[in-house]
């Protein structure tokens, strides 16, 4: 008898060390000899396992994308139904407390309009070196940091915040507002967290505002 004809016996004959051990002199690991079969059905269940897991995630990220979509899109449609800059900001300040749970937020205007609009007085930014710090800033920034200048225009509830949203909003071409919000929970704003969907909001904002504004 060849050694594969031993191999084969065995596969034929799963059960055989674990009935002749004591004969064979085979040390038996919880008292057990698994066969090859029953090793593959464990790796594939190992693996079957991983891959539910990484399914339940993806599934549980899809979920959260939607309902992150649905309301971005809630607030596009008021924004859409907005006529003067007193409205956009108040759908605006709607949405960010019902639907996204912000306590601590002010969107900053720094661009002055192009036609006779009345502009709410807490919109706008006197401070010359925060309208500057505006006008400059392209993308979003998330994390701790913030300026003095730029932390100055927050409103203060008297709550220690940890960490930020600095939000660009496009008026006329260009930076022209910024949306801030803060937060108590370091991670609410951390610096790894996608900026699509707010990128979109700013745009919104944007677009409504560029409107009332007279910005062509």
């Amino acid at each position: 008898m060849n050694k594969q004809n031993v191999l084969n016996f065995l596969a034929e004959n799963p059960d055989f060390l674990a009935e002749h051990a004591e004969t064979l002199g085979v040390r038996l690991r919880d008292d057990k000899v698994r066969s090859f079969a029953q090793a593959q059905l464990a790796a594939a269940q190992i693996k079957a396992d991983k891959m539910a897991a990484q399914m339940a995630q993806m599934m549980a990220a899809a979920e959260a994308n939607h309902a992150t979509m649905q309301r971005v899109l809630a607030l596009d449609i008021a924004l859409l139904r907005a006529n003067t800059a007193a409205q956009a900001v108040q759908a605006l300040y709607r949405s960010l407390e019902q639907d996204f749970g912000l306590q601590q937020y002010r969107l900053a205007l720094a661009a002055a309009p192009h036609n006779k609009a009345k502009i709410p007085p807490a919109l706008c930014v006197a401070d010359e070196r925060a309208k500057a710090e505006i006008a400059a800033m392209e993308v979003p920034v998330l994390g701790s940091k913030i300026s003095p200048a730029l932390r100055a225009l927050l409103p203060a509830d008297g709550k220690v915040a940890e960490s930020f949203l600095q939000l660009p909003v496009p008026i006329g071409g260009r930076t022209g507002a910024l949306l801030l919000a803060a937060d108590e929970d370091v991670a609410r704003f951390g610096e790894d967290l996608p900026t699509e969907w707010i990128v979109r909001m700013a745009e919104a904002v944007g677009a409504v505002l560029s409107r009332v504004m007279g910005y062509r």
